[in-house]
């Protein structure tokens, strides 16, 4: 009788440092985070110049983007509150930012963090060292941008010319550390999925003050990059 009675209070104390363990641990909800092209295409758009009032000059017709690859080293959710840990990491290992022309939302990566309010997401241009050249030179997903110019974009598409279709790549180089802020914040609700969509516009890439730039031109490539990181833009999926 002792035996069981000592079974009994060891099982009762067992059950309680879990039940213990279980409401102290933080409760969390999980956030997908997507990639999203809102218009594959960069059309003519008339433009009259304010000088003689005249239709100002494209250098291509048009242009239709099929891909854009951009590398990333990390991506982290910051709270409205002091977050003494930096952020809540979502992605710290170099991963793509992949968009295509389906329409296909492609995931870029789930992951559980706390449940909270969440005003900003921060993400990072990556460029590989010399040293992760040679990590990632046969990965099947990174190896294009783990060669010796190590790009951080590559854009694939066609511009069109006289009614020509000639294909081009636009590679870059450039880094950058991006913050979009969430108005309103973002809740991370316990065991809610919380979806979020970081969008591309090419539209806005290949086109100055109107006109649409030839992407395959060295003198546009620094207008053409800074517009690559203004146009980027985060928002939570409805």
């Amino acid at each position: 009788m002792k035996k069981i009675f000592v079974s009994t209070i060891a099982l009762f104390v067992i059950v309680f440092l879990v039940g213990c363990s279980d409401t102290t641990s933080p409760n969390e909800g999980t956030v997908n985070v997507v990639s999203e092209m809102l218009n594959p295409s960069v059309s003519i758009v008339p433009v009259k110049s304010k000088l003689n009032n005249e239709i100002q000059a494209n250098e291509v017709d048009s242009i239709k983007i099929t891909s854009i690859r951009i590398l990333l080293s990390e991506m982290k959710l910051h709270s409205t509150t002091t977050d003494s840990t930096d952020g809540k990491a979502l992605k710290t290992t170099p991963f793509l930012f992949h968009i295509d022309t389906l329409g296909n939302l492609i995931q870029l990566t789930s992951t559980s963090i706390p449940v909270g309010s969440y005003e900003k997401i921060k993400l990072e241009f990556h460029r590989f060292s010399s040293s992760e050249t040679s990590q990632y030179a046969t990965d099947p997903v990174l190896k294009d941008f783990a060669t010796s110019d190590r790009y951080t974009v590559i854009i694939n598409g066609t511009y069109f010319k006289n009614n020509l279709p000639t294909d081009f790549t636009y590679n870059s180089k450039i880094t950058a550390n991006l913050t979009f802020n969430f108005v309103p914040s973002i809740n991370i609700e316990e065991g809610a999925t919380t979806t979020i969509s970081i969008q591309v516009d090419p539209t806005l890439f290949f086109k100055l003050n109107g006109s649409i730039l030839d992407p395959t031109n060295s003198k546009n490539f620094s207008v053409i990059e800074n517009a690559i990181k203004n146009s980027i833009k985060a928002q939570k999926r409805a």
